[in-house]
């Protein structure tokens, strides 16, 4: 039995949630859309968005500032880097990482 994402989103901790804007081709609208985090590092985080075209959102933070950047990833090998780094064991190259069950959802609800 597959959970809807309504149901899911309404049991998902917030830091684990988030709302993107996303600005339509010509740039006078912005529609909002759902993303769940699906892993982190000590200084990132990879976000999916729910649209039907998923998307990859990194939240990088920049070390030793306060700046944060925010991309989509066009390149899966960025993407899968990044999921690398967060390491299935949570430990990868030295840094703290975590993979959530987020993706674990997605993939068994598509």
């Amino acid at each position: 039995m597959s959970l809807d994402i309504t149901s899911f989103l309404l049991h998902t901790p917030e830091s684990e949630k988030t709302t993107i804007h996303i600005r339509s081709a010509d740039g006078r609208n912005t529609q909002p859309c759902e993303a769940l985090l699906i892993a982190e590092t000590k200084h990132q985080k990879l976000y999916i968005t729910l649209e039907k075209k998923r998307r990859y959102l990194a939240h990088t933070r920049v070390p030793n500032s306060e700046e944060v950047e925010i991309d989509f990833l066009r390149d899966y090998e960025e993407v899968e880097a990044l999921m690398e780094d967060a390491g299935l064991d949570g430990i990868h190259d030295g840094e703290q990482g975590i993979l959530y069950h987020n993706l674990l959802y997605l993939l068994m609800n598509p």
